[in-house]
This record gives C-alpha cells, structure tokens and sequence, in this order.
C-alpha cells in the first residue's frame, strides 16, 4: 500500500507540473493552425483585459495555486487513488472469506457426526463416555476394539436413537444397563496397571486374594510362585506344594513321617483305605437298597485293596525303591514290607467299617 501512494503520487504531481507548464500565458503548445486566422477579440474580451484587472485566467496555475497548494493536490489526489484500491480489496477479501464461512457450513452440515456425540444420555452420561474416549487413543475411536465398552456403546448408537428405524424396549434398557460394566478404567489406570503386572512377572509373585460373593478379596500378601532359577519350570512353587501348612500336613502323613517302620507305614495307610473305600460300593451300588449292601461293600472293598497291593508288589520289584530300605537289606525290601501291611491294614480297616455299618447302620 505504500509503494503504491509513492507511486501514484508521484505521477500525479508530474501530471499536473506538466499540465501547468503546457498551459502557461508563454505556452506555444497550443497555436492555430496553419492557415486559420486567431479569433478578434470581442467586447467583452477587452472588458476582461483592461488594465488593473487581473484574472484568474492572466495567472499560470503554478502563480494560482501556488508551490504548496500543487503538491498538496497531488498527494490528496493519491491518497483519494490509494484508498479507493484498498476499498475495492478490502471488499474482494471479505467477499471470498464470507465465500469459505459458506462452504464450510455446508460441509459441515452435510458430514455426519461421530456415533459418540449421538449417545442419548439415557445409554451413557458423558462423565463416563469421556473416561472411555480417555482410555483409548484417537485413532481408534471411530472403530473401537470389540473387548471394549466402547464397541458396544457403538452397536446401540447404530441402532437406537434419534432418526433410527428400531426404538428401544425396556427389556432391552434394563438389560443394557444390568449388563455394563460396575467402574471404567481411565487411561492412567490402565497404564498402571500394565505396570504392576510387568513388576510383579519381573519379581515372579502374585497376589493372594480370597473368593467373595460377587467379588474376590485382596489379602495385602503375594505369593511367590517362581523359584530362584527364572526358566526353571520344575521350581515354579504353589500355595499347596510350598506353603507351611501343605509342609507340615504332607509330612505328617504316613507315607513321610520320621520314626515309623515300613510296617507301620503300610498299616496305617491301609486302614485308612479300607474303611472309606466301602462306603461308595454300599450307598451308591446296585444292591444299595437289599439287606446285602454292607456285605457286598465289604466283598468290593477288599477286592480294590488287593488290586492295589498287587500293583504296589508289581511296581516295587521292577522300580525297587530304596525309600524304606535299612542299611544291608535288599533293594526294596522296606517298600515290600510296606505293601504287604497295607493290605493287611485294607482289609482290617475294611471290616471294621462293615461292622460299624451292620451294627448301627438302618
């Protein structure tokens, strides 16, 4: 805009300069033509041309109007020129702006929006749609994964709502809203808890939580399921196999416990066969309902243990433990021994278990 008023300043004060100089009283630019007398003065020429009145048209314009008054003129006349232009630009812009406002408008009224923003409150409220578009990036808000809520959330903008052929039914709302999720995780929530579980794989623990009624209970203790080898899988350790209590009950047993002989061992573990093994031939057998049940359950439960004994001897003669064995014996001769009590032990606990059954029994 300043070049220009330079510009156009500057050929206006030359224009007039020139005109002034073209159009001076000692001007020859303007003569008659060859063979065309000058007009005779008139009347009213000399009136006008009389000593001691001067006119405007006896002065040059530079004497009229002087040096100040010509450029004064010019720079008015430039400005007049400038600020014409800049109006005319000044409309043009805000006629292509007014131009763009407009097609935006319209490609904004023609674009359809995002099935988020059609959600009546009654299937979601937006506090909770806000942490579900928090939890997942943008990229994947138009096509949500199935395991989110979102996607579902989705599937009833698509299908109910304002403008939609399918109105909602109230079996359909309660079961929307029995359905849904108790608590979102927000995207910080999840980002911590990605964290907990890679630092509690690093250190090969978990947490102990106890069942509820509608929810697990968190102890505050973690259990330590790997052992010192990190791919070690036969160190992994359980709750049964490594706590105190499973120690203390496994090595109270029998099998395990220090200061018994083999006999003794076979004894006590075949009592204890004996008397339950027949409780399932007498109540759930065929015979349960005649006065024979107790007798054939005995008859059953003496043929398992002596199954099991015979197994026992089979696999102490082929494998032959030393588990039991005393210094100088034989191999396998403590887990032989062991084996011919507890089919002792079977059949005494078995009988003892018909007795019960006869005696008391309805």
């Amino acid at each position: 805009m300043c070049e220009f008023l330079t510009t156009t300043t500057a050929l206006t004060l030359s224009a007039v300069g020139a005109a002034n100089y073209l159009l001076g009283p000692d001007s020859q630019a303007f003569t008659a033509v060859h063979g065309q007398r000058p007009h005779a003065p008139t009347a009213h020429d000399m009136q006008l041309r009389e000593p001691g009145s001067a006119t405007v048209l006896d002065r040059p314009l530079q004497e009229a109007l002087g040096a100040k008054g010509l450029v004064g003129f010019g720079m008015g006349f430039g400005a007049m020129v400038a600020a014409a232009r800049g109006v005319a630009r000044s409309n043009k812009r805000r006629v292509a702006r007014r131009a763009a406002e407009i097609d935006v408008a319209e490609k904004t009224e023609t674009k359809p929006l995002p099935y988020f923003e059609t959600l009546p409150p009654s299937i979601v409220d937006k506090e909770t749609l806000d942490k579900l578009l928090a939890a997942l990036p943008k990229e994947q808000w138009d096509d949500p994964p199935e395991d989110s809520y979102l996607y579902t959330l989705k599937c009833y903008a698509e299908t109910y709502g304002p403008g939609k052929a399918t109105k909602m039914g109230w079996y359909d709302y309660i079961y929307m809203k029995v359905s849904g999720p108790e608590f979102f995780d927000s995207a910080e929530d999840i980002a911590n808890r990605k964290k907990w579980f890679r630092d509690m794989s690093e250190k090969g623990a978990f947490p102990m939580e106890f069942p509820g009624p509608s929810n697990v209970w968190e102890s505050g203790a973690y259990l330590q399921w790997r052992g010192e080898e990190y791919f070690a899988g036969d160190q992994v350790k359980t709750i049964v196999s490594d706590s105190r209590f499973s120690k203390q009950f496994i090595a109270n047993t029998a099998f395990y416990r220090e200061g018994l002989k083999p006999w003794q061992r076979g004894l006590e573990i075949g009592m204890a066969h004996g008397y339950f093994i027949i409780g399932p031939f007498v109540s759930l057998g065929p015979l349960r309902n005649t006065p024979e049940a107790a007798t054939v359950g005995l008859l059953a439960g003496c043929a398992l243990i002596g199954l099991v004994s015979v197994g026992g001897l089979l696999f102490g003669t082929l494998i032959k433990p030393k588990l039991f064995d005393k210094e100088g014996d034989p191999p396998a001769s403590g887990f032989q021994e062991m084996i011919n009590w507890h089919a002792l032990g079977g059949i005494g606990g078995a009988g003892f278990a018909h007795a019960l059954i006869t005696v008391f029994g309805s």
